[in-house]
């Protein structure tokens, strides 16, 4: 027998004139999704987000960095807010963060009570301060949303906080933040990171050409589906009776849906139409204030995700290979707590945010054997961006961090055009053949030996080849600026 199982018979895919209509009708909602991004949100990102690097982030850092090391900001943040110091570095930009949000929200509801509707030119604004400067705003929110699920039922406080609250960020300011509460403690734990972004992971990604704007519209939809709390739902049921923490995380997340969908607009709603709004402009309230924020944060996670996911090798066993499927990005400009070193994330959940520098360096052998994913002054939106529009020659040539020194820029380039472009398999047989038929094939797996549990098995063919030979690893490096790192 090979290093990973051969694959069970493939089952007729059904209904070939079906799938090409669903296909159609998922690339469609991605489209206005990504149309919705474009006029409702692309210009506060992008304006901001410029506008900080240019000369906004050198006038406000100054002052940020003095109440974030206030020493006395920081000892009550140590003795009455967290339960580890290193989080402490967290407190500024969280306090920050609330009471940006408070003054946003709260001035929406005070004028939409006061005057029965919003004009435009407020939501306008309110959109601004949602992103904040530099995107600041809604990365903390998110960044803290996605710790937080690392550590549920509000473990990252002291439990004066955290018993009464549970995760503040992932469960009550999420939520106008399109983050459906227990999301992150459930579905981005239990599936994207127990699978690491393999097969079974409600956002896959290597299924996909990443340079393709038709396959990018399927992959909105995915996204899309995973943050309304479907993806992860459906894949609970899938997954059902494998560990009894698949079970607590169904019931967890389905009751998130139902305080997201239900139970927090229904509460708007009626606030709004108690106090004189009409239905009307109570309900477009909820649209532009409440759901709108969803529609952006699936366009921009969807394109973060592929930055982080875009890249796919595999070792000669068929194993993926880690350093070169998930990236890290070092000394880049928006990096937020150590978010840009995503291996570190996945692979070496022990590594802090302070420790993830000298980690890169102690990871420099496993990144020069492999040609890893690694890159330098840049984000990860723009590594998206680049990825997409197949700017390869200048992703290796200004931004390649080489630890191997024996490939020339173009050869880098053309070694990493083939990993982005490289598939596990088709969208059509991952998602009518493979995921329909995924519990009967880890159980073949334990059936054949290759693993003794279901759970091992989910694991197993999350991060082998099936099929055909793989493609090998033999990747070697590329030209670097970081003399940090060397």
């Amino acid at each position: 027998m090979s290093s990973y199982a051969a694959p069970l018979p493939r089952a007729g895919f059904g209904g070939a004139f079906r799938i090409r209509w669903l296909i159609a009708i998922r690339k469609f909602l991605g489209t206005l999704l990504t149309l919705n991004f474009a006029v409702f949100w692309a210009v506060p990102v992008i304006s901001q987000g410029q506008l900080f690097r240019r000369d906004l982030g050198r006038r406000l850092r100054p002052a940020y960095a003095l109440l974030d090391k206030s020493a006395a900001l920081r000892r009550f943040a140590a003795r009455h807010v967290y339960r580890k110091e290193v989080h402490t570095d967290y407190f500024a930009a969280a306090v920050l963060s609330l009471i940006s949000t408070a003054v946003g929200l709260g001035t929406l509801f005070a004028w939409q009570i006061a005057t029965g509707s919003l004009p435009w030119w407020l939501v306008a604004l309110y959109y601004f301060l949602w992103v904040g400067p530099g995107g600041r705003t809604m990365a903390t929110v998110y960044t803290f949303a996605h710790r937080e699920g690392h550590l549920p039922g509000g473990r990252i406080y002291r439990p004066g906080i955290g018993n009464r609250t549970g995760n503040i960020f992932e469960n009550w300011v999420g939520v106008w933040y399109g983050t459906v509460p227990y999301n992150f403690s459930t579905g981005h734990i239990l599936l994207h990171h127990r699978l690491d972004g393999g097969k079974g992971d409600p956002i896959y990604t290597w299924d996909i050409d990443r340079t393709r704007f038709s396959d990018l519209m399927l992959y909105q939809w995915r996204m899309f589906r995973h943050m309304t709390g479907l993806g992860g739902l459906t894949e609970f049921h899938r997954q059902r009776g494998v560990t009894p923490a698949i079970r607590v995380a169904f019931r967890r997340l389905l009751r998130g849906m139902a305080i997201y969908w239900v139970g927090v607009p229904a509460a708007v709603f009626a606030l709004l139409t108690a106090t004189g709004s009409s239905t009307a402009s109570a309900l477009w309230f909820l649209f532009f204030v409440y759901f709108q924020p969803l529609g952006a944060m699936s366009c921009f996670l969807a394109l973060i995700n592929l930055g982080w996911h875009g890249f796919l090798e595999f070792d000669k066993s068929g194993r993926i290979v880690r350093h070169v499927a998930s990236g890290t990005i070092v000394d880049g400009y928006d990096d937020s707590f150590a978010e840009d070193f995503h291996v570190a994330h996945h692979h070496f959940p022990r590594v802090t945010h302070r420790e993830t520098p000298e980690h890169v360096v102690d990871q420099r052998a496993e990144f020069a054997a492999c040609h890893g994913a690694i890159f330098e002054r840049t984000t990860i939106f723009e590594l998206a961006i680049m990825v997409y529009l197949e700017q390869f020659d200048k992703l290796v040539r200004d931004h390649y961090v080489d630890f191997a020194n024996d490939m020339n820029e173009k050869e880098l380039a053309a070694l990493f055009e083939q990993r982005a472009k490289r598939t596990e398999m088709s969208y059509e047989e991952y998602e009518f053949d493979y995921l329909p038929r995924l519990r009967e094939r880890v159980r073949e797996l334990v059936k054949r030996g290759v693993c003794k549990t279901e759970n091992e098995g989910y694991r197993y063919q999350a991060l082998h080849h099936f099929g055909a030979a793989p493609p090998i690893a033999g990747a070697r490096g590329g030209p670097s600026n970081v003399a940090s790192y060397q």
